[in-house]
């Protein structure tokens, strides 16, 4: 036992609470103000939900916005909009996020696993090409943990056999690829305004696209007299001012992450995120900041060594389970899914919080990252 540890009884690194989100911002607070005094907040309809739709439109280059209640919620309308039809497949990484799986269950079709690239976290095209069947009706995108997906070699692949594609950004908005947003890649895309995301509001989300048709049936799914999966004004008041933010945030979430996987990459145990795209015109944005912890080369396993980072002051935790323990009765595998394998049982995490602190902030969450894995 290393008694200069913190989870020994050893100090920390750092002292204090780990950054909290979402942030105090008098932008928002002057929105909340004003929905309260004109009485919007209460409404089903008002210009809040009406510029929000504008904004969307501008900023993700679509035609087409329809707000919606979550993520997980813009992903099944997305697919209900392209018109998955019951019993046929759907493709999707072996590691992301659960909601898409039970999306796709939600609209009777069948999942279909294809590998992540080596490692990393988002669909290798490879894998997702000998995923293929007559019954495939679409594949899910995932843009995860701060890695831009290989979109381009994607539709490549797809959309000479008219294989629409969802692209989930759900934890990238305001991303950027070769200066075009992701989101306006795939036939539909979907966007979280979850109580923990990089744009929030408590809850909510929204589907994109250029298609009327997509829209369209996306739309009547949703109208139950109502909206079904509404988000409400009061929502929609505090996105604004956080679009006008979003590209200089993450801005500087870029440059700290660059920091943070500069500063802890002087051991073998921790495989850092690469990007597959690069380049000036490429901006990423981080939900979350990923490594592979190879517990064997650390001394640590998974769980212990999160546990030691947490206890240093640095707010970290381990990645999704993935699906590659699902049984045959509720997808269809291709190959072993060495990397989603790999990628569920290995992927430690920061969430973005800790990249908006200032410099010195970063240093010592490297220091304390660091001091784990070198048991010092």
């Amino acid at each position: 036992m290393n008694p200069n540890l913190a989870i020994n009884g050893g100090s920390p690194v750092i002292n204090a609470a780990p950054p909290s989100w979402p942030i105090a911002n008098n932008a928002i607070k002057e929105a909340i103000s004003q929905a309260l005094a004109d009485g919007s907040w209460g409404k089903y309809e008002s210009r809040w939900t009406e510029k929000l739709i504008e904004r969307l439109q501008e900023l993700y280059q679509v035609e087409h916005v329809l707000l919606c209640s979550s993520g997980t919620i813009a992903v099944e309308l997305g697919l209900r909009g392209l018109g998955i039809s019951e019993h046929s497949e759907v493709i999707l990484g072996g590691y992301d996020f659960p909601g898409n799986f039970r999306a796709i269950e939600a609209v009777q079709a069948f999942p279909v696993l294809a590998d992540v690239i080596t490692g990393g976290w988002v669909l290798d095209p490879l894998e997702v090409q000998q995923a293929l069947s007559d019954k495939t009706s679409a594949v899910i995108v995932s843009h995860l943990h701060g890695q831009l997906a290989p979109i381009q070699e994607l539709k490549k692949i797809l959309s000479p056999l008219d294989i629409p594609v969802l692209e989930d950004v759900c934890q990238m908005p305001g991303a950027q690829f070769e200066s075009r947003p992701l989101g306006c890649f795939g036939d539909v895309a979907a966007l979280s305004f979850g109580g923990s995301k990089l744009l929030s509001a408590g809850r909510g989300g929204a589907l994109l696209t250029q298609s009327a048709e997509i829209y369209q049936r996306a739309k009547i799914y949703n109208s139950r007299g109502n909206e079904a999966f509404p988000l409400s004004q009061l929502q929609a008041a505090v996105l604004g001012p956080q679009l006008d933010q979003i590209a200089e945030l993450n801005k500087t979430r870029h440059t700290r992450a660059l920091e943070i996987i500069e500063g802890t990459h002087g051991t073998e145990a921790l495989g850092p995120l690469r990007q597959i795209a690069r380049g000036e015109t490429t901006l990423p944005a981080y939900y979350k900041l990923p490594w592979l912890l190879d517990d064997v080369k650390s001394g640590w396993p998974r769980g212990d060594f999160v546990r030691a980072v947490q206890a240093e002051g640095v707010a970290m935790d381990v990645g999704f389970r993935g699906f590659t323990r699902r049984s045959s009765r509720r997808c269809r595998q291709v190959g072993p899914l060495l990397n989603s394998r790999v990628a569920s049982q290995q992927t430690i995490l920061l969430h973005h919080p800790t990249l908006l602190e200032p410099s010195d902030y970063a240093a010592l969450v490297c220091e304390a990252i660091n001091k784990v894995t070198r048991g010092v």
